[in-house]
C-alpha cells in the first residue's frame, strides 16, 4: 500500500459571529472511479486517505474477490480520480455478478 491519500481538509473563509472572517478547515469528499481488469465497476466518494484499502475492501465487501492474494496490483491516479486493479487470472462470471447492484 502506498501514501497516495489526499489532504483530508481544505480550507474555506468563514464570518463569524463577530464579522471576522477565518479560515477553517473543511472535510472534502473526492470521487474515485474504481476499474478492474480495466472495466468500470463503481464510483465511491472518499476523503482520499488510504483509496487502495477502499477498492480492496469495497472489492471483497461485495465478494468479487475472495482474497487479496486475486490482486496483482491497485495504482491510484488522482489527476483522473481513478483507482486500477489489476487481477491475477481475471474475475469469473463478473457480467452476471455486476448484473444486479445497489450502491448507497
Amino acid at each position: 500500500i502506498t501514501q497516495a491519500s489526499r489532504p483530508l481538509t481544505f480550507d474555506v473563509d468563514a464570518l463569524n459571529e463577530r464579522g471576522e472572517v477565518l479560515a477553517t478547515p473543511i472535510a472534502g469528499e473526492h470521487p474515485l472511479t474504481l476499474y478492474i481488469d480495466k472495466r468500470e465497476i463503481v464510483t465511491l466518494m472518499t476523503l482520499g486517505q488510504a483509496p487502495e484499502a477502499l477498492a480492496i475492501g469495497y472489492l471483497r465487501n461485495q465478494r468479487l474477490v475472495k482474497s487479496i492474494d486475486e490482486i496483482a496490483a491497485v495504482q491510484v491516479d488522482w489527476e483522473t480520480d481513478a483507482v486500477a486493479v489489476t487481477t491475477r487470472a481475471g474475475l469469473e462470471n463478473l457480467d452476471a455478478r455486476m448484473e444486479k447492484r445497489t450502491v448507497t
